[in-house]
């Protein structure tokens, strides 16, 4: 990963589901991972929802095997069985599902001309439930706001 950089700096990357921290330094053209045992480091994220899986489909994240538990489902020797396809339960809450539908409605309308009015209704409709999510997804559950607060290295 030889680069023309000319400075030290500490650096961050994502390789196989982890997050990796080192610290680079130009004079000796190598990477250090952190020796200090106390120090913090807060991640703030966007996790985007599992997706359902079909019969004998296995889930993209690594690190499910044997019988984890993935949707709420028992895996068998890592895949989804017939069984537990119907049981999988989403991840995206439910009071959310109506703006999904709306967009897939608002799609649907695009495609003539004269149902333009109504696609812009459901979009609206999406966009709303959209504006709606973000604002959970800052919430704590007890109702508290979260506030990001950047962090340099």
């Amino acid at each position: 990963m030889k680069s023309n950089t000319n400075f030290s700096q500490w650096l961050w990357w994502v390789e196989r589901d982890s997050i990796l921290l080192a610290y680079y330094s130009s004079t000796t053209d190598t990477f250090t991972s952190p020796t200090e045992a106390d120090k913090k480091v807060t991640l703030f994220y966007i996790q985007r929802p599992d997706k359902f899986l079909l019969e004998n489909e296995a889930p993209e994240r690594d690190g499910f095997s044997g019988t984890d538990v993935y949707l709420g489902v028992d895996l068998a020797a890592g895949v989804m069985t017939e069984a537990g396809f119907w049981d999988q339960e989403c991840e995206i809450p439910e009071q959310f599902h109506e703006a999904l539908v709306a967009r897939v409605i608002g799609n649907g309308f695009e495609r003539r001309a004269e149902t333009l009015q109504l696609a812009t209704y459901f979009l609206n409709k999406y966009n709303a439930g959209v504006k709606e999510a973000k604002k959970y997804s800052y919430r704590g559950r007890d109702g508290s706001i979260i506030t990001p607060q950047p962090q340099a290295f």
